[in-house]
């Protein structure tokens, strides 16, 4: 059994916390509203179950992904002298592991390419769905999935080839804010950014077709310090912007990215429009300051009934914070800090630099998640639809983060010496 327990455990507590807290937040109210009305039916109770309805088989899928990955060289060993598992694995005999890559980056390109496809085909505003009309298959995660394992690869080659890295990057950046999806796209920027710090720590890099050359190291060190400070000053005036009633002029309104000036206006006066813009936010800090220390009990929140669509989604942990309180939340922060850190620890300890890398990018995109998802239910940064990793109802990237962590778990097992 040479897996990592603390990996493994902590993935299923978060995904066990995410249920009792989906259904709490969506369910919960649906049935109080059928138990009192006289004219209920069965379709109201299927309405009140449809969250478990798509995340429930998602989350099997999942697993069982996750445990093939985890006992891969079990599974081949029992099966390898069976007839149909060898015409199964055929077809994959001789690829490598850099053209396998290769594969996946251009299958997701072109998922993206039908999802800007769809857009413009039904008139839709946004999408991120594969199948637009219904809202189905969200292909964010597969996205993040295969540019982390072609960061990955390309990072870990002893010479990068720059053009490939940088022209794929682009067309995974532009199709995401076609869409238009900008968080996706600062995650995968800050990603990028991120793994060229550690992989190029002293060295001078010429960026192609130019004559330039950047101290990487140096460059990109004053970089994070600007960002880091950027971030503790902005969180220290959402913290007084109560007082500080700032509000900015929005130069893309009536455009796609008109909204994100928006949420900016609303992180800095969360409320100047509690009946429209800002009810989202306004409604999250009311229920987490009645949550106090230790909650109004489960089941028992009354904000989640102001709070639209997005209460088991983006803002569940506004949910979380009023019926179990502070200490409750405290707990799930130290859970998500154990799989940060053992994420952080694997990492370091892997001497393949494909594994490392990709295990720290995963590290980035759990920091990265959990802050926004928690930052902005208390309003410390302006709101972004990002889920809370394995809690908040978001069945398909909820799919690609276990795999994520299977893929991490495969390293591990393969490797488990470096780690242990």
């Amino acid at each position: 059994m040479r897996y990592d327990r603390i990996v493994h455990y902590t993935m299923v507590l978060l995904t066990f916390i995410g249920l009792v807290f989906i259904f709490s937040a969506y369910t919960v109210p649906r049935l109080t509203g059928i138990l009192v009305s006289p004219n209920a039916d069965w379709e109201l109770y299927f309405h009140a179950f449809k969250p478990f309805i798509n995340l429930l088989p998602v989350l099997i899928l999942g697993f069982l992904i996750y445990f093939a990955l985890l006992f891969w060289e079990d599974i081949y060993e029992y099966f390898r002298h069976y007839k149909f598992f060898k015409r199964l694995i055929r077809p994959f005999k001789g690829l490598t592991l850099g053209r396998f890559i290769l594969y996946s980056v251009w299958f997701t390109l072109f998922t993206l390419v039908l999802v800007i496809l769809e857009k413009f085909i039904f008139h839709l505003r946004v999408n991120r769905w594969l199948i637009a009309p219904k809202h189905m298959i969200l292909v964010t995660g597969l996205a993040i999935t295969s540019y982390y394992l072609f960061l990955a690869y390309q990072f870990s080659r002893k010479t990068i080839n720059w053009s490939k890295v940088l022209t794929y990057s682009f067309l995974f950046w532009i199709l995401l804010l076609l869409q238009p999806d900008v968080g996706t796209t600062i995650l995968l920027v800050f990603s990028f950014l991120t793994l060229l710090y550690f992989r190029t720590p002293q060295k001078l890099v010429r960026i192609p077709s130019t004559r330039w050359k950047f101290e990487f190291s140096n460059f990109y060190r004053r970089f994070y310090v600007f960002i880091t400070s950027s971030i503790g000053v902005l969180a220290l005036f959402a913290i007084l912007n109560a007082n500080v009633k700032v509000q900015l002029p929005n130069p893309f309104e009536g455009t796609k990215f008109g909204h994100v000036i928006v949420r900016i206006n609303n992180w800095l006066n969360p409320f100047r429009d509690v009946t429209a813009s800002s009810y989202q936010i306004a409604n999250s800090l009311y229920a987490v300051h009645r949550g106090g220390i230790d909650g109004v009990g489960y089941g028992f929140g009354l904000r989640k009934l102001y709070m639209g669509p997005t209460v088991h989604t983006d803002f569940i942990f506004a949910t979380i914070g009023e019926e179990t309180g502070f200490l409750f939340s405290v707990f799930i922060f130290l859970i998500t800090l154990a799989l940060l850190l053992r994420l952080i620890v694997i990492s370091y300890r892997f001497e393949g630099l494909f594994e490392k890398f990709f295990t720290l990018l995963v590290a980035i995109e759990t920091f990265s998640l959990s802050l926004i998802n928690a930052g902005m239910a208390v309003n410390l940064i302006p709101s972004k639809g990002w889920p809370y990793p394995l809690i908040s109802y978001a069945p398909f990237y909820v799919l690609f983060y276990i795999i994520q962590l299977g893929i991490v778990q495969y390293f591990v097992r393969k490797r488990y010496l470096e780690i242990f």
